[in-house]
């Protein structure tokens, strides 16, 4: 189903985004004050942003997210995390909680056939980088998205007169949400 040149983009990829990642931090460790958290967060954010790009790619053209986008983008919360100052107990807590309430939400309306299992990982992942009422805009953002992303996409079917019913990549509204959430950090950092 995925192409062979594609797994290996994908796998450098994600190469590169750990590298990314490990390279920001160590510079970070290493010259803490040439590496201001405030950069940090910008980084992470793009890297963010890059992972929510290549998942709505992966979405439309494989109907997959692939786990290896799902997993860098969790394992890459908790930097967000501490160059926000968010690193302490309460906050981290607060994060897991959100993070498995929502997983728990949404692997209920995978059980029911309502989206597929990589859009409630997708979820859970971005759920572990915000505050629990950014995750609820983010929720509500996905919705509305969601229903403009269905109608084009049985629209589409239609037109095309495709059989059966309209495989719909939900993931593209979930990673456009997510990218509207880090948006707002980004361009609107006075609120």
């Amino acid at each position: 189903m995925v192409s062979a040149a594609f797994a290996g983009t994908a796998r450098r990829f994600i190469g590169v985004f750990g590298a990314c990642m490990v390279t920001f931090w160590q510079s970070f460790m290493v010259n803490a004050v040439q590496m201001t958290s405030e950069t940090l967060a910008y980084a992470t954010l793009g890297g963010l942003a890059i992972a929510l790009l290549v998942s709505i790619y992966t979405d439309i053209r494989y109907r997959l997210i692939f786990n290896k986008v799902t997993i860098a983008i969790a394992l890459a919360a908790p930097l967000f995390w501490y160059a926000t100052g968010g690193f302490n107990l309460t906050d981290i807590g607060l994060h897991l909680l959100t993070a498995a309430i929502t997983l728990i939400v949404f692997a209920a309306a995978f059980h029911f056939g309502a989206m597929g299992g990589g859009d409630v990982k997708l979820f859970a992942a971005l759920a572990l980088w915000f505050h629990w009422v950014e995750v609820i805009r983010l929720i509500l953002y996905a919705s509305i998205i969601g229903a403009a992303v269905t109608i084009i996409f049985l629209a589409i079917h239609k037109w095309k007169q495709r059989d059966g019913r309209a495989r719909i990549p939900y993931g593209v509204a979930i990673a456009l949400s997510g990218l509207w959430i880090a948006g707002e950090r980004i361009f609107n950092h006075f609120t």
